[in-house]
Order: C-alpha cells, then sequence, then structure tokens
C-alpha cells in the first residue's frame, strides 16, 4: 500500500533543522493548525514509527520520513532517505474551457492524476461560467487545492501550475509564446485526424516532441472563429473519437492518449531504456 505523501514549503522544512541542507537523520516538525499534522494525526490516526512521503516544493525533491513523535499540538518527523522521483522528457499542458458546474474541478484532479504540467482555464465564447474577478479568484484558489490533493493521492513529485483564468485571445498569446512543439485542438467537427495519428507523423518527420498543448473547449464546444485562430498559431485539429464526449471525459482521453503515444514514441528512440 503506498504511503501517504504531502507537499510542503523547502524553506519551512530547512529552517527548522537550523538551515542546513536536508538529509538523513534531519528532524523538522508541523504544528495541530497545520495541513499536514491535521491529515496524518487526526484524519490518518498515524502514531510514532510510522512512515510518510515529503516532497519540497521548489526544489522538487522526494523523501521517506519516519514519524519521531505525536503530541497535543505538534507532529515530529526524521528523514529516513530520499526517494528517487521519476522524470520524463516531455510536458503536457491543457487550455481548458472553463466551464459550468464541478466539471473544471474534475478534470484538474484528473489531469493532475495524469501528470499535465499546466492547466490554463479559459472564457470560450460558449463558456456559460463567466465569474467576475473575485469570484474567479476564489474558484482558480480552490482549484488549485484540488491539485494539491490530486498530486499528494497519485504520488506526483511535482504539483501542476493552474494559471488565473484567462480570456481566449490571452491564452493564444499565452500558448503561442511558450512555442511547444505541437498543440491539439480537440474538435466535434473533426473527424479525420486523431491525436495520436498527429504525434506519430510528427515523430516520424524527425522533429522532437518536449512539449504538447491540449486544447478542450467548455460544454457548448469550439467555435469555428476560435479553431481558425487556434489554427493560425499552428494548432491541428483532432478527433477523440465518433461520439460527442463531455468535457471532462474529453480531457482525460485526450491526456491519456497523448501522453501514452509520447511515452511510447521515447521508450522507441531509446531503445526501449526510458
Amino acid at each position: 500500500m503506498a504511503l501517504p505523501r504531502f507537499f510542503i514549503d523547502a524553506e519551512q522544512a530547512a529552517q527548522q533543522d537550523a538551515g542546513k541542507d536536508l538529509q538523513a537523520g534531519s528532524i523538522f516538525s508541523f504544528a495541530a493548525g497545520s495541513e499536514v499534522y491535521h491529515h496524518a494525526v487526526k484524519t490518518l490516526r498515524l502514531d510514532a514509527g510510522k512512515h510518510v512521503e515529503i516532497v519540497l516544493r521548489d526544489l522538487w525533491t522526494t523523501w521517506l520520513c519516519e514519524i519521531e513523535e505525536t503530541k497535543s499540538d505538534e507532529l515530529v518527523l526524521k528523514i529516513v532517505e530520499e526517494i528517487p522521483s521519476p522524470t520524463y522528457n516531455f510536458q503536457i499542458d491543457l487550455v481548458l474551457g472553463f466551464s459550468k458546474g464541478d466539471t473544471n474541478e474534475k478534470v484538474v484532479r484528473q489531469a493532475t492524476e495524469l501528470g499535465v504540467g499546466r492547466i490554463i482555464p479559459v472564457l470560450f465564447d460558449r463558456s456559460i461560467s463567466r465569474p467576475d474577478k473575485k469570484r474567479a479568484m476564489a474558484k482558480v484558489e480552490r482549484l488549485r487545492k484540488i491539485a494539491v490533493a490530486a498530486a499528494q493521492q497519485s504520488h506526483r513529485s511535482d504539483l501542476p501550475l493552474v494559471e488565473e483564468l484567462q480570456s481566449f485571445d490571452a491564452a493564444l498569446k499565452f500558448v503561442s509564446d511558450e512555442q511547444p512543439d505541437l498543440i491539439f485542438a480537440a474538435w466535434e467537427e473533426e473527424s479525420q485526424r486523431s491525436l495520436s495519428e498527429v504525434i506519430v507523423e510528427t515523430a516520424m518527420s524527425g522533429n522532437a516532441i518536449s512539449h504538447a498543448v491540449i486544447v478542450i473547449g467548455p460544454e457548448g464546444g469550439i467555435t469555428a472563429e476560435e479553431i481558425k485562430k487556434l489554427c493560425d498559431i499552428g494548432a491541428h485539429k483532432v478527433s477523440l473519437g465518433a461520439t460527442i464526449l463531455r468535457v471532462d471525459t474529453a480531457a482525460v482521453a485526450a491526456i491519456a492518449l497523448a501522453s501514452d503515444a509520447l511515452r511510447a514514441i521515447s521508450s522507441f528512440a531509446s531503445g526501449g531504456k526510458s
């Protein structure tokens, strides 16, 4: 059974150990009001001798830790050893059409589990939910908390960046400035080319793929004008199958297909060693 995993600030942990570099034997603690204390002691009821995993934000190093002591006001941990973190030679980002209800939360949770590097929530023409600035900030903050919880649950050693809610044109500029190797726009009116086919064709032409962006529209879909603007910055219109998918289903399907194809290509290029 996988051990509980928590994300903490590297600076906070280092300060507790008198400014020393963290290493096996380092001790640090969490106060009763902290999220780590509450989850480990109150929810999971872990006690001395049990093990947890800690990921240090920004440094993105992962440590196996043993619980030294659980007090009424403090959880004390000792580092046992560093845990190697998996590395991938590609990144997948998601442009997400902002949707109503809990769809955005579902997508962020599942995209995080699938390893997405960045999530960009965007207001498309057909986005029904259009919160004002204050509510948009609150919604994005909640999405970031969901990403942390999903990363811990799925044992990621990093966190996806969840950007602020953006207009469609602002997102276009953002993606264009990033200069990804491939941009996919999942569109229900495209019936010829699949996402996997585009990846294979690109790889066969000798072009490296280290950064891909997937665009998923809101519940109303992407308009023809928006598709044209996406194509103008180099996006490929792709089909995810013959049926019309919900936003959360489309996002998961596209990320999984792209990730699987990119891993296969990476493995083939390295002689099956990746």
